[in-house]
Formats: structure tokens, C-alpha cells, sequence
């Protein structure tokens, strides 16, 4: 429903956190009986799990990568989307304040500032100062090696990973409920 996963750490020792959130499935939530909420509650499960077992440090931090590749304006204009996307700041905001060493939005689109908008008054300046935006190509390739380093997943890349990795991003991380009862 929400594809996601730990791609080890970053050159700081900080948990580097990928998520791709132009494949965030409603129709999918729906089929399993999922609700917003429930989808919230699993990234506070994640989220948990991270703080609590792979690292308790107190003062820990992450480095975030949200994946826009295959988003779309129509989704992202999407009312459940926004919802669930502001509902989602808010809470890592009030619940990880200070959590994040950087927020890298990769393969940005070029209406991401109109979103961006959205989403900056419920931010803190100190986490508004973290957020680089990068459109895919070298430049971004670039920051994502600084920013990454030997944890940089190829599949990241803006010429990295293979077809049939681009074809299938974000179905690789969930299996639909359907298809396991087969």
C-alpha cells in the first residue's frame, strides 16, 4: 500500500529511510480493508521500530528519500492523498521533531514546489532547512552519492537499476493481500 524500506546508513552512520510515495495504492488499501488511519499507524510501527531497535540512540537521526518518480499532478491533486500526506507531516512533525539529518526529494516533478506549498506551513524551520529538492539527472545522482555514499541504492539512480526495476518500482516492497491467497 505505502512502499518503503531501510537502505542501510549514510556516510554520518544516520538510517537512511526510502519511500516512494507516488505509489501509495487507496484502491489497494481499500481491497484489504485499510483506512488512512491504518496506513498512519503502520508508519508509526516503522518508525518505532527504528528508534526502538535499530537505533535507540536518544539522539539519533535519519536521512529521508522521497522517491517521486511516477508521480503524477492529477495524483498528487487527489483530495485522499492530500489528506493522508498532511495527516503524515503533522505527525512526524509532533511525534520526530528533530529526527531528520536531511530530506531529499528526489526525481521532483516539475509542479513539486505547488505541493511543496501545501506542505510547508505545517513544517518547523529547522525542518524546512533540511529539504533539498533535485529533478532526476546527474546533478541529483551527484547529491545522492554526497548524501548516501555506499548505501545508495542503484535503483535511486537516475540511469541506475535495470527495466525491468523501473517497471516494477514500489510493487517490489508489498505483496496485495489478493495475490498471497492465491
Amino acid at each position: 500500500m505505502a512502499p518503503h524500506y531501510f537502505a542501510g546508513r549514510d556516510p554520518h552512520n544516520n538510517i537512511i529511510f526510502v519511500q516512494r510515495p507516488a505509489h501509495v495504492d487507496f484502491e489497494l488499501m481499500r481491497m484489504n480493508n485499510a483506512t488512512i488511519e491504518d496506513l498512519l499507524l503502520h508508519y508509526v510501527y516503522v518508525i518505532q521500530y527504528c528508534w526502538n531497535i535499530m537505533e535507540p540512540a536518544p539522539d539519533a537521526i535519519m536521512t529521508n528519500v522521497l522517491d517521486m518518480r511516477g508521480s503524477s499532478f492529477r495524483q498528487m491533486s487527489n483530495s485522499e492523498y492530500i489528506e493522508f500526506g498532511k495527516r503524515f507531516v503533522s505527525m512526524m512533525s509532533a511525534n520526530y521533531p528533530g529526527r531528520s539529518y536531511k530530506t531529499l526529494i528526489i526525481n521532483a516533478p516539475t509542479w513539486i514546489n505547488v505541493l511543496y506549498k501545501i506542505f510547508k506551513p505545517m513544517l518547523r524551520e529547522s525542518t524546512r532547512q533540511k529539504i533539498i529538492i533535485l529533478k532526476a539527472g546527474e546533478e541529483q545522482d551527484t547529491a545522492l552519492k554526497f548524501y548516501l555514499g555506499d548505501a545508495l541504492p542503484d535503483d535511486l539512480l537516475s540511469a541506475g537499476g535495470s527495466q525491468k526495476d523501473k517497471k516494477d518500482m514500489g510493487t517490489r516492497y508489498y505483496v496485495p493481500l489478493e495475490e498471497e491467497e492465491q
